[in-house]
């Protein structure tokens, strides 16, 4: 089924409308109120059989409206359509992966949300369905909502829809021009799941226990999606430094300065758990990205582990971080590259079905963006060795001395007959820290990474963050008499290109780093 994304509802007249397209004016010519809704897609083009055709998008409302009768539109006149505008139809009874529960309204003539009688209707009153068959509406069932922002007064990760309710009741405020994404639906590997949007503030919270809303009360989460966040590792192409508020349930910025709470004071984050957010785009590209080693395919990793082709998760262990240009593709670069929400994968073709995913249907392009990836002007640090799959079209890794992945069915590899050579923008390690008297020693092996650290303060503690790849993990040690440590990680995976990288670090400030080339933590 080909299907436009960008779709919501609309909190107000519960009318089916494109949060993306022209117009969009509800009830009365303000805005429709869709900040809560779940993100749907519209069934264009050729329609699934058995579905209803005959519906158009309205220039003026935006709504998905029956074009066989005028119907009413918000300014009390008929819808209008463009004349050679989109051909969209309607599923009829229930689908998989598509919300129950639409009706027709035959006063105004747009599809709306039966479940919610008190809808407020152009025509005047509520909505009538007499006559109506029973619809359904497919949903995005898991993705990455790209519409969040820091609010520099209370700190908290705001949904940016609409002003929301911040300290003292007014609106929050963002002035970093930085913009964020956060996974719903799914949840990947190293991701806390059971976040929610309040519904009055605005602010994503933990659903671990009740908490106080900046607009008084509890918070309110009404139809809220299901949000992840990076949990107690630190992506390196993420934005750490989020925390926990034990007294209001928000996630919180506390890289700056501990904010405001609704709770009184300010936020308590001595739970000590860390989180880490993901911007929509870095210089080189949007981040998330990851190499599985096991089909050696380029998959969305920030929002869920995602199927492979023997039937289970990518393994995306150890895998450097890979940015994806999109939305505006760069000189030099191979448009026409989309993500698959089905296998997480990213491949060519398109507009909508191309290539063969994991189950043998074709890879699912309805819910993606349009990417590109550098043939010519490779980026600075990129990774050469990239190609196109010419049976499934992915893009797979075929480095020297690498095997060719595992292809359509699982049993066959890649084929990458005919394709260039791709270079994939990586996002790079920190630098280690300079040499200050301490020291680590590594040794690496099938079975364990060793440390052993000398020169740090006497028996104080010692914070051991191993980097691989994309992600960050930690071990919090105590030195003895002498200021040494020894510990040991397991289990252990050979490493990828890049390998990964131990930093110590005391108290008092002293450091010590080494390089990891084998082997890593799993």
């Amino acid at each position: 089924m080909d299907a436009q994304k960008g779709w919501r509802k609309c909190n107000r007249c519960q009318g089916f409308f494109n949060a993306f397209g022209v117009g969009g004016a509800c009830i009365g010519g303000g805005m429709h109120d869709f900040f809560t809704s779940a993100e749907y897609k519209a069934p264009w083009g050729t329609p699934e059989p058995g579905a209803q055709e005959g519906w158009g998008a309205c220039l003026k409302c935006a709504c998905l409206a029956a074009k066989g009768a005028p119907g009413m539109c918000n300014d009390l006149t008929p819808h209008e359509f463009a004349e050679f505008g989109a051909h969209y139809s309607v599923l009829v009874g229930p689908h998989t992966s598509a919300r129950p529960g639409w009706r027709w309204c035959n006063k105004c003539q747009c599809l709306w949300d039966g479940s919610h009688p008190t809808g407020q209707c152009y025509a005047g009153g509520a909505h009538d369905a007499t006559g109506s068959l029973e619809y359904s509406v497919p949903l995005v069932e898991a993705a990455l909502q790209r519409d969040w922002q820091w609010c520099n007064t209370c700190q908290g990760l705001v949904s940016a829809m609409q002003a929301g309710v911040c300290l003292n009741g007014a609106q929050h405020t963002s002035s970093s021009g930085t913009w964020y994404s956060v996974a719903f639906g799914d949840t990947a590997t190293g991701s806390q799941p059971g976040w929610l949007l309040c519904a009055k503030c605005l602010t994503l919270v933990s659903e671990s226990a009740e908490g106080t809303c900046f607009a008084g009360g509890m918070h309110e989460f009404a139809e809220s999606l299901t949000y992840s966040v990076p949990f107690d590792v630190e992506p390196v192409d993420a934005q750490p430094g989020w925390r926990h508020c034990g007294k209001c349930q928000t996630l919180s910025y506390a890289g700056f300065e501990v904010g405001p709470c609704p709770a009184g004071d300010l936020h308590d984050h001595s739970a000590g758990s860390r989180y880490s957010v993901f911007p929509n785009s870095l210089a080189q590209g949007q981040p998330g990205w990851r190499l599985c080693r096991k089909c050696l395919a380029l998959a969305l990793g920030s929002v869920s582990d995602g199927v492979c082709r023997d039937g289970t998760a990518h393994d995306l262990t150890g895998s450097r971080a890979y940015l994806i240009s999109g939305n505006g593709v760069m000189e030099g670069a191979e448009n026409n590259w989309n993500w698959c929400h089905r296998c997480q994968c990213l491949a060519h073709g398109g507009p909508s079905f191309a290539g063969i995913c994991h189950d043998g249907a074709p890879h699912d392009f309805t819910e993606s963006e349009s990417y590109g990836v550098q043939i010519e002007s490779p980026p600075e640090g990129g990774e050469a060795g990239w190609r196109r799959c010419v049976v499934c079209n992915v893009l797979a890794f075929n480095g020297s001395g690498v095997p060719d992945g595992l292809c359509a069915g699982g049993a066959s590899p890649h084929d990458f007959t005919g394709s260039p050579e791709f270079t994939v923008a990586v996002q790079a390690l920190p630098e280690p820290p300079p040499p200050a008297g301490t020291s680590l020693t590594v040794a690496e092996s099938a079975d364990a990474v060793v440390v052993d650290g000398a020169g740090f303060g006497s028996e104080t503690p010692v914070e051991v963050s191993f980097i691989v790849g994309g992600v960050t993990t930690e071990a919090d040690l105590v030195t003895d008499g002498q200021g040494a440590f020894h510990h040991e990680r397991r289990p252990v995976v050979p490493a990828l290109p890049g390998g990964g990288l131990i930093i110590a670090r005391d108290q008092a400030g002293a450091v010590a780093s080494r390089r990891l080339k084998d082997f890593v933590p799993a």
